[in-house]
């Protein structure tokens, strides 16, 4: 890896350069989501082998409508008399709350009068709702309940393994409103006996206290999670404490009166179905082999929610932390490079292995200690920094060839095609020179592209709609650069810079001319591709834009930028100014009628020469622009003929199939 600065004569230099690399790699990685599903399944294994200290007391019981009790009953749904029979039960064993988890949107007769009394005399019953989301319609609560306590919601946020590892406090109810969970109702009426209420957190104005907890809404990035839905207010669910099971009464014996009043006495009691044949089962992390299988039914995992939130406020628990996503990428770094300077000592195969396994161990028992005191510390990432810093560097010292191809890529396959970056290798020595790709002075073309009306949109926008938007945009934009043997420089915001020419030069007549025809295809392409994509942005209610490319072709000066370790690839030089100029130009300097063309494409004088007649053009003018003493005179593209929308065979500047 004797180029690009990692010399032969300090492979220290290669080794740190290999950890830097697999450090973003991973860090762009995790961000991505593709670690998310190895780290929560690492943070299923941990929780599987706690056994907490103290245990607390099981303070929700449970009211199961199992298969047998649908055949007893003779019909589903439960009657509205049987309910009404049931809370009657319970409130007079004593339980401190009722949390119904069968909707009651429409009444189920007989008994839909009494029912309603009794809803209205028992304030401690809580009934659930289900808010609308994304693929399912919402389900409203009993009519007489509507406005009052007495109802929460039951919506869960299932991780993309399928299971349940968050819950929600608060979510927006689709209608301009907050409701509260079902687990949270319930949690609020059993702490009232204590006298605990929510109250705001004077450290946090995002936090609810409740009693001995602060409560803050989950981040996107929480632990193993990267950059999940954190919409409404979630927390983590921690299963470590909890009992292993709650008492459990079918509703056949509860009807019967065959339970032992001291099973709902002072508890939380919540009612709902476990039938398998109904589909109110969810899937956490622990549990038997059944339950992995099936779930858990929804009562239960509701039930659950309601202790964690009890024993939070009682503080016999405290909320499961994570550390801030600063130090979990410095986490990720840390290893990354202690696994690649242990390389720099050793090439033994046998210590590599050592080091290793040995790394894996630590990283597990640090995992393993930190979740033991409350803590969230991802393993996965650092551990994959570990074994590829090992690798990678293990492989550097057997091939340097194929490192130094490694770097050359990693340079250049950012900006454009992988065959014109293996172009590049393959002529790395005209190229490259002193550890560096070697300055050369070449006429190329540049683009410059810009969103017209940008701040307006950034404006009307929420953030992730917004880099949605954006992100569409510019990679439809880079792809006609990309396909049109261009080279995508930069992004800037809203916009991008693409050059043509580099970075292998053409240096002949023919070569210029041929680059600053496909820069123009590009401009047209990058049109075309607008016009679809507002087809899209109108369907789905976004905004539609306009667009202002600037061309000119030109001499700069191409080479790599910046230090040893972060090198970027540019071009600098007249052309460059002059694209950028003319991309800005004010509407009221270059007037357009951007609904019926999408795009200003405007052109230097330099770019019209190199076209031939297919490409129609106009002269809109001369003009001074910023940066510039001589007047430009710029052109207006407007168009192909029908005679030079035909695909010649080898021509980048064709049409696309």
């Amino acid at each position: 890896m004797g180029r690009f600065g990692l010399s032969r004569n300090h492979p220290a230099i290669a080794v740190f350069a290999i950890a830097a690399v697999v450090s973003l790699a991973l860090v762009g990685a995790r961000r991505q989501g593709w670690l998310e599903r190895f780290e929560l399944a690492a943070l299923d294994h941990y929780i599987g082998l706690i056994s907490p200290d103290n245990v607390s007391p099981p303070r929700v019981a449970v009211v199961e409508i199992s298969e047998q009790d649908i055949q007893n009953l003779g019909s589903y749904p439960v009657s509205d008399a049987d309910l009404a029979r049931s809370i009657e039960l319970l409130s007079d064993a004593g339980a401190r709350a009722i949390g119904i988890d069968i909707y009651r949107d429409i009444p189920v007769p007989p008994g839909s009068e009494r029912l309603e009394a009794i809803f209205r005399s028992h304030p401690r019953t809580v009934v659930v709702s289900k808010f609308a989301d994304e693929g399912a319609s919402g389900v409203g609560p009993p009519k007489v309940l509507v406005g009052t306590e007495q109802v929460g919601f039951n919506n869960m946020v299932i991780d993309s393994d399928g299971k349940v590892r968050r819950g929600l406090l608060y979510m927006e109810d689709g209608q301009g409103g907050v409701g509260t969970s079902l687990s949270l109702q319930l949690a609020l009426l059993y702490l009232s006996d204590e006298g605990i209420r929510p109250a705001a957190d004077p450290e946090n104005e995002s936090a609810v206290r409740l009693g001995a907890s602060s409560l803050a809404p989950l981040p996107a990035h929480f632990g193993g999670y990267s950059g999940v839905d954190s919409g409404g207010f979630q927390y983590a669910l921690d299963y470590r404490g909890a009992p292993d099971a709650f008492p459990l009464v079918s509703l056949t014996e509860l009807l019967s009166g065959d339970f032992d009043a001291e099973t709902f006495r002072g508890r939380i009691v919540m009612i709902g179905v476990s039938a398998e044949s109904l589909t109110d089962r969810f899937r956490i992390p622990f549990g038997s082999a059944a339950d992995a299988a099936l779930g858990i039914p929804g009562a239960e995992l509701h039930g659950r929610m309601a202790d964690q939130l009890v024993r939070l406020a009682l503080g016999e628990a405290a909320p499961l932390r994570s550390l801030a996503e600063w130090q979990e990428i410095s986490w990720l770094v840390v290893f990354a490079f202690l696994g690649a300077a242990l390389m720099l000592w050793t090439r033994a195969n046998w210590i590599i292995a050592l080091l290793a396994f040995g790394g894996l161990c630590a990283l597990w028992a640090v995992g393993w200690l930190s979740l033991q005191h409350g803590l969230w510390a991802p393993v996965v990432p650092p551990a994959t920094a570990w074994i590829a810093s090992l690798s990678l560097v293990a492989a550097y010292s057997r091939s340097r060839e194929r490192a130094e191809r490694g770097e050359i890529m990693q340079l250049f396959s950012r900006h454009v095609t992988k065959s014109v970056a293996e172009d590049v290798w393959r002529h790395r020595d005209e190229y490259l020179e002193g550890g560096r790709p070697r300055p050369f002075r070449v006429t190329a073309t540049i683009l410059f592209i810009d969103i017209k009306g940008y701040t307006g949109n950034v404006e009307k926008m929420d953030p992730a709609e917004l880099m949605e938007w954006i992100t569409g945009f510019l990679g439809a934009m880079a792809q006609e650069v990309l396909d049109r043997g261009g080279m995508v420089e930069d992004y800037f915001g809203d916009g991008m810079m693409a050059c043509y020419g580099i970075p292998v030069p053409r240096g002949d007549a023919d070569g210029i001319r041929e680059d600053a025809r496909n820069a123009v295809v590009s401009a047209l392409g990058m049109e075309r591709a607008l016009l679809h994509l507002n087809e899209e942005w109108r369907a789905e209610g976004r905004p539609q834009v306009g667009i202002r490319v600037g061309i000119c072709t030109g001499p700069v000066v191409a080479g790599s930028m910046g230090s040893a370790d972060r090198l970027k690839y540019g071009v600098v030089g007249d052309a460059v100014v002059t694209a950028q100029r003319l991309e800005s130009l004010g509407t009221d300097r270059v007037e357009h009628e951007f609904e019926k063309q999408p795009a200003r494409i405007l052109i230097s004088d330099e770019t019209r020469a190199q076209l031939d007649p297919t490409f129609e053009t106009e002269c809109v003018g001369e003009f001074i622009v910023k940066g510039k003493h001589r007047p430009v005179t710029v052109h207006r593209v407007l168009g192909r003929t029908p005679s030079g929308l035909e695909a010649q065979p080898g021509e980048l500047g064709g049409p696309k199939p």
